[in-house]
C-alpha cells in the first residue's frame, strides 16, 4: 500500500510542477482544487498508515489491537476509494494541464484492474495479512506500472496478478495470530521501509501545495483550503 501511495504521489507532484507554468484561466482554481483534494486525501492516508504500521510492530511482538488494525484497514480502503473517485472526478481537468501525465494515473485509477482496485478487494479477502498491509514492494509495482495499460491490459493484469502472488508466497496470514519468529524481522523490516515511503509521500505533498500555491496565489489558495474544509 505504501509503495503505492508514493507512486501516486510523484504523478501528481508532476501535475503540480506543470500546473506552475500553466497559462492562467477560469479553470486554475478547479484544477487546484482536485490537486489539493488529492494531497489532503494523501495526508489522511498516511496518517492511518503510520498508525497501522505502529500497530502491525505490536502484533508481531505478541501485543497490539487487532480489532483496531481491522477496523483502520476497512477505512483506509473507504478512503482509498474515495481519491480514486475522486481523482477521476476531475480527469478532465488534470487533463487540460497534460493529458500525458494524467495517462500515468490510470495504472492507479482503472476501475477494473487497476491498482486502487485491486488493493480494496486484496484488503476485503483479508485485512490482517502482510499481502494487505504492504500489498506490492517498490520492485514489484516499478515493473507492474512499467507494463501500463495503454497497448495490452492483459499484460498489466498478468504483472499484478503474479506479483500478488509472489507476495503471497512470504506472508504473514494473520499478523494477530502467534508469527513465526523467523518472520518477526522480516515483517519489521518491511515496516521500516514503509515509513520511509510515509515520509516521502509526506514530503511530496508539502512539494506540491508549495506548487499548487504559486500557481493560483496566497489568497486563491487559502480561500480554496477554507472550502474544502467547510
Amino acid at each position: 500500500m505504501f509503495a503505492m501511495l508514493t507512486q501516486l504521489a510523484e504523478i501528481l507532484a508532476k501535475f503540480g510542477g506543470l500546473f506552475v507554468s500553466f497559462q492562467r484561466s477560469a479553470k486554475d482554481t478547479d484544477v487546484a482544487t482536485v490537486l489539493i483534494r488529492g494531497v489532503t486525501a494523501l495526508q489522511d492516508l498516511c496518517v492511518r498508515g503510520e498508525r497501522l504500521l505502529v500497530l502491525a510492530g505490536q502484533l508481531v511482538d505478541g501485543a497490539g489491537d487487532a480489532d483496531e488494525f481491522t477496523g483502520l484497514v476497512r477505512l483506509q480502503a473507504r478512503k482509498i476509494e474515495e481519491l480514486q473517485s475522486s481523482l477521476e472526478s476531475g480527469r478532465e481537468l488534470l487533463a487540460t494541464v497534460d493529458a500525458g501525465v494524467y495517462l500515468e494515473l490510470m495504472p492507479f485509477l482503472d476501475r477494473k484492474s487497476g491498482l486502487m482496485t485491486r488493493w480494496g478487494q486484496q484488503a476485503a479477502l483479508s485485512t490482517l495479512s502482510t499481502t494487505t498491509l504492504f500489498f506490492l514492494p517498490g520492485g514489484t509495482l516499478d515493473r507492474v506500472i512499467g507494463v501500463g495499460l495503454d497497448d495490452d491490459p492483459t499484460e498489466f493484469v498478468l504483472a499484478v496478478s503474479d506479483g500478488v502472488r509472489s507476495a503471497r508466497a512470504t506472508e504473514v496470514r494473520d499478523l494477530s495470530a502467534a508469527v513465526d519468529p523467523r518472520h518477526v524481522p522480516v515483517v519489521k523490516a518491511e515496516i521500516a521501509a514503509a515509513r520511509d515511503d510515509l515520509r516521502k509521500v509526506g514530503e511530496i505533498c508539502g512539494q506540491l501545495l508549495d506548487a499548487t500555491r504559486e500557481a493560483v496565489g496566497p489568497e486563491a489558495m487559502a480561500s480554496l483550503r477554507r472550502k474544502l474544509v467547510s
